[in-house]
């Protein structure tokens, strides 16, 4: 199982890694929404048709360069079926963003790392 992970906070982007790791995922790891949308890309070019890349993408809101729903968008267009989790802080910041985006999981900030990880669990278990 592949995640791709975007995360401004160095700290945060390391406990997500280690985290995952320690559960037996791959992880590739992003500090903006635009250098996770180049490496989804660049992923995705690797794969092969009607496949995405990534069992799950990880993306917080609040980043410099493009936004977690800025970088979803543009990952959609090229994956309509990508499952997509965004961590905020920012409560309903999924309103009114469209249909698709409306479809991505929401987990609000702060939380716990069980919950966390539960939730990216079920999410695959649903694919």
């Amino acid at each position: 199982m592949k995640i791709l992970v975007a995360e401004d906070e160095p700290g945060l982007l390391q406990i997500y890694k280690v985290l995952f790791e320690s559960h037996g995922y791959k992880v590739m790891t992003t500090k903006d929404g635009q250098e996770c949308v180049e490496a989804y890309e660049a992923e995705l070019n690797k794969t092969t048709e009607n496949t995405t890349p990534f069992d799950m993408v990880v993306l917080d809101y609040r980043m410099p360069i493009k936004n977690g729903v800025e970088a979803a968008k543009e990952i959609l267009v090229l994956c309509p079926d990508q499952k997509l989790l965004m961590v905020t802080a920012y409560s309903g910041v999924l309103d009114s963003k469209g249909e698709k985006l409306k479809k991505m999981k929401v987990l609000s900030k702060p939380f716990d790392f069980d919950k966390f990880l539960a939730t990216i669990t079920d999410e695959l278990k649903n694919a």
